[in-house]
């Protein structure tokens, strides 16, 4: 018993290291295999001719060894599920993408569905069963260069654009159906390159957009324009975030070739008004800018300067910023993204997530690249709160009920308390690690199970891989 299920737990016949951890109790399942056979062969055979002696005969000692070998299997099979602990097994995998050339840029978890947004358009799955619900093509030669982060009321917004052309085709597309409600012509950003995170957003019944030197609302359902909000011929709208009827744009503005201000200016999403404008502290152009969290509104600002500004900021409800917490510290270094060339580039995964006042994110000690802890920061002070180390490369982060977070490292789900670092250890991926991306996307399921999203489908890793237990 111990011998079949020690080596069959082992995936793909191969297992160790940080990357294709063993499940636990495989070493001592197969020791103790090995020291059954042998132990149990020398019982059985002494058993065995002290029997022939008495009771002389071939048929009764092979029915008593077949059974008892029979009845060993529930007391080892409960024994080893012990020693092993909870794994979760490939439940099913989603079909090669196909074309070859078509990338995923970012999800829309819905309900019992994932929307994967490719470059080629949108495709619906359902969770229970990996099948294909529906899926929408893309404009001729267009691809997509920019979603909305959340799906509202049933409507996700997405946008698309022609190689080295603005990225100005916007649709409203109806999630349920698949059907596209609506499509409008911005005038795109010049001077990005698709795809890119945060030009789009929705909250409110209003979709929000982002063009040149301006931002646009259009109602969410019918794509009827709304409001247009001017910032200026030398001033660019860079992201945008929606929450709570209150819409935030980071906006640059130059003189000529020169920087001149990077502000935070506030809208009423319903209306477009502006409501405020308030300075971030740079002094010089933005080389990254990402919404962590739009309420509260955290921001990850990093300036061209070296010297310059390169942290998470945490804005109040009036906007003043109340804290900031340093990507790069003396004692390690924040991994809240994976490269681009890796990870979703319109709406990323990111390894990062903001639970109340606490900001956790995987991090790596100077001179590593792969991170394999994570820690908790107070957005108001800065203040390191706890760090806590973890069994392998932290691959994903996602909230959960509850104001928990799940996390994958290690090809462990485990549970970790924002308040605290204490990391519940969870169930191992025993058989589909290797389908799992350094920049996958985790989404929980409903009866303990998991979907993982990954950004190149093509063959190397599947587009999504249910897992259970």
């Amino acid at each position: 018993a111990f011998h079949w299920f020690g080596w069959t737990s082992i995936p793909g016949n191969a297992c160790g290291g940080r990357f294709s951890p063993c499940p636990d109790g495989t070493t001592p399942t197969i020791l103790l295999a090995f020291l059954c056979t042998f132990a149990g062969t020398l019982l059985v055979n002494w058993r065995v001719a002290e029997l022939t002696r008495v009771r002389p005969g071939k048929a009764l000692p092979a029915v008593l060894v077949v059974t008892g070998i029979l009845l060993a299997l529930w007391p080892g099979w409960q024994a080893y599920a012990w020693m092993r602990g909870p794994v979760l097994d490939r439940a099913w995998v989603a079909p090669v993408d196909r074309p070859g050339t078509v990338r995923g840029v970012g999800n829309w978890p819905v309900d019992s569905t994932v929307v994967r947004a490719r470059t080629d358009g949108l495709t619906s799955y359902d969770l229970a069963d990996g099948h294909e619900r529906w899926s929408l093509d893309a404009p001729v030669r267009g691809s997509a260069c920019a979603m909305s982060d959340t799906v509202v009321d049933g409507v996700g917004v997405i946008a698309f654009g022609r190689e080295d052309e603005p990225c100005d085709t916007v649709w409203g597309v109806d999630i349920t159906s698949g059907r596209k409600l609506w499509e409008r012509k911005i005038k795109g950003g010049a001077g990005f390159e698709p795809p890119t995170d945060g030009r789009l957003a929705a909250d409110s019944g209003v979709a929000v957009a982002l063009e040149d030197t301006a931002v646009r609302g259009f109602t969410l359902r019918a794509g009827v324009p709304r409001w247009k909000l001017d910032l200026g011929e030398e001033c660019s709208p860079v992201v945008a975030s929606a929450a709570a009827a209150r819409t935030r744009v980071v906006v640059q503005c130059m003189s000529g070739s020169k920087f001149r201000s990077l502000e935070l200016v506030s809208l009423d999403t319903s209306t477009g008004t502006h409501v405020r404008r308030t300075a971030l502290p740079a002094e010089s152009r933005w080389e990254a800018a990402m919404v962590l969290s739009a309420r509260p509104f955290v921001l990850w600002l990093k300036e061209k300067d070296d010297r310059g500004t390169d942290a998470v900021l945490a804005f109040g409800d009036q906007d003043r910023l109340r804290g900031s917490v340093k990507v790069s510290g003396r004692e390690e270094d924040l991994r809240m993204t994976v490269d681009t060339e890796q990870g979703f580039d319109a709406r990323p995964a990111l390894r990062a997530a903001v639970a109340g006042d606490v900001l956790v994110t995987a991090v790596t000690k100077p001179g590593e690249a792969v991170p394999g802890a994570v820690s908790g920061y107070r957005l108001g002070s800065g203040q390191r709160l706890w760090h806590t180390g973890t069994d392998g490369p932290v691959t994903a982060l996602t909230r959960l009920a509850g104001n928990r977070l799940a996390i994958l490292a290690g090809g462990r789900i485990g549970s970790l308390d924002p308040r605290t670092g204490h990391l519940a250890e969870g169930p191992l991926i025993r058989e589909g690690t290797d389908d799992v991306a350094e920049a996958a996307q985790l989404v929980p399921g409903r009866h303990g199970d998991w979907l993982l999203v990954n950004p190149d489908g093509t063959g190397i890793t599947p587009p999504l891989l249910r897992v259970s237990n």
